[in-house]
């Protein structure tokens, strides 16, 4: 069952099983740590996954995180980022995805197949294909929100 929601700018869903979700904010932030620019964005990442002694971190679509005193639900509408923060994202995406095919379980332990299907909608979504074509949800729901650095 799905417990983990990544939103992509066209409204599209990838949802999967927390553990996914986790890995595939790690790979992102991996990359961030790499740009410059992308330092603030990683670190504000971290606070959307657990911290590695969290034993709530299990619990599916949210977890209390202990560095930060509070619940988190995994689940992130790239939309509620600045234009500059998704832009950062998605070459986090391109970047890691080359580093997962190429060195594999030595990058990290998700499934690059999972990846793909993530990748796959990513692609989808820049191009500026239909969202409700390939996605997890039935419906496009509006993102009012504002998450992430840079909105000051």
């Amino acid at each position: 069952m799905a417990s983990g929601f990544i939103v992509f700018k066209d409204g599209r869903c990838f949802g999967r099983r927390w553990t996914g979700h986790d890995e595939i904010l790690k790979i992102v932030i991996k990359e961030l740590l790499l740009i410059e620019d992308g330092k603030d964005l990683a670190k504000w990442l971290e606070t959307q996954i657990p911290d590695l002694d969290d034993e709530s971190g299990e619990c599916g679509w949210g977890f209390y995180k202990t560095s930060t005193d509070e619940f988190v639900n995994r689940h992130l509408d790239l939309r509620s980022l600045t234009v500059e923060n998704q832009q950062l994202f998605g070459q986090s995406i391109i970047t890691g995805r080359t580093k997962l095919l190429n060195l594999r379980e030595e990058y990290s332990c998700l499934n690059i197949d999972y990846f793909e299907i993530f990748y796959t909608m990513f692609i989808l979504s820049e191009n500026g294909e239909p969202p409700l074509e390939f996605s997890d949800w039935g419906a496009i729901k509006p993102c009012l929100e504002k998450n992430g650095p840079g909105w000051n």
